[in-house]
């Protein structure tokens, strides 16, 4: 019987479809584990991720980093990664993961000094800002996480304004160590059919179309994606359909069928099967219910809401050797 074959990235996907298009994820369930995942993982999303007591390592791909408290680790969507402690330490770390292209309105993006370039530097950024030279860093992001839990009156303009100033600063720095021409990523060949379901989910197009942008046979395609995202190519893209609707019931007064007819669907009857699969609840009944309510029903799949302790790193690792 031959070897199992290594199971090497997992997605995590996060909710963001309602303002402010952010979650942050801090405390004591963020102490991360001295033990590595042979499991690298990757986001619908970006991620900024502040290292607040100790040192660890992240690994993007094949490479190696040392952090160090106060460093800053930027990560944009479908780049695989992980994170883990030095030896004998857990350190704490807060996790913020974001929509860039709500957070930041078009008119935002278009006045960026190199849109294009920015546009870029949101799917392949991989970075870690040392706490020596990032400063400025630190203060936006303290005051966009202050900003998010008080909630007080125009705190999504506060920050939409902080994220602006802190992706413009990091445009001036992504690249200057080679960053967007680094080695390949083990995502890097998902991601063009990744960036076609988030760019495209309204449209009707085939599996063979995705395959060939992704430069695989339409069966090789279908077992990777099944085995990197967790879900079949169709799935994903009712995943996609049914969160970007989550997002207009919320925030636009389109009737329902024009939100199921706006994320793709031209059968309500599919639209509302597979909104109630995901979400746990009717389209009309999400819209009614309070944003803020504590039984607030999220999607299924939904990212992570702890790190894992070093038992179940060890688990999952002893499973795939």
């Amino acid at each position: 019987m031959g070897r199992p074959k290594r199971k090497q990235v997992e997605l995590r996907n996060y909710d963001l479809t309602e303002e402010p298009y952010l979650v942050i994820h801090r405390g004591e369930s963020w102490r991360i584990s001295p033990v590595e995942s042979l499991i690298l993982h990757f986001h619908n999303c970006f991620e900024v991720g502040v290292c607040l007591t100790e040192s660890a390592f992240v690994r993007f791909g094949d490479e190696r980093i040392p952090v160090q408290a106060g460093d800053i680790v930027c990560v944009a969507r479908n780049v695989a990664h992980t994170i883990w402690s030095a030896p004998g330490t857990e350190s704490e770390w807060c996790f913020i993961h974001l929509d860039e292209e709500h957070v930041l309105d078009r008119q935002l993006i278009g006045r960026m000094p190199d849109p294009q370039r920015f546009m870029k530097m949101m799917s392949d950024c991989h970075l870690v800002l040392r706490a020596a030279e990032s400063g400025w860093a630190d203060a936006l992001l303290r005051q966009l996480v202050q900003e998010a839990e008080r909630q007080e009156p125009g705190y999504a303009l506060c920050i939409s304004g902080l994220c602006a100033a802190f992706f413009t600063r990091l445009l001036r720095l992504y690249g200057q160590n080679g960053e967007d021409e680094g080695a390949v990523l083990p995502t890097v060949t998902l991601s063009p059919a990744l960036d076609y379901f988030y760019e495209h989910y309204q449209e009707k197009f085939s599996l063979e179309k995705l395959a060939q942008a992704c430069h695989m046979s339409p069966t090789n395609f279908r077992r990777r994606f099944l085995q990197e995202t967790g879900t079949s190519p169709l799935d994903f893209l009712h995943q996609v359909r049914i969160m970007k609707s989550c997002a207009l019931l919320r925030t636009t007064g389109t009737d329902v069928a024009g939100v199921a007819f706006q994320v793709g669907y031209s059968s309500m009857s599919s639209f509302n099967r597979h909104f109630l699969e995901l979400v746990g609840c009717t389209p009309s009944a999400w819209r009614s219910m309070r944003s803020d309510s504590q039984d607030r029903i999220l999607l299924s799949l939904n990212g992570w809401q702890r790190a894992e302790t070093s038992e179940e790193i060890e688990a999952r690792n002893a499973g795939i050797l």
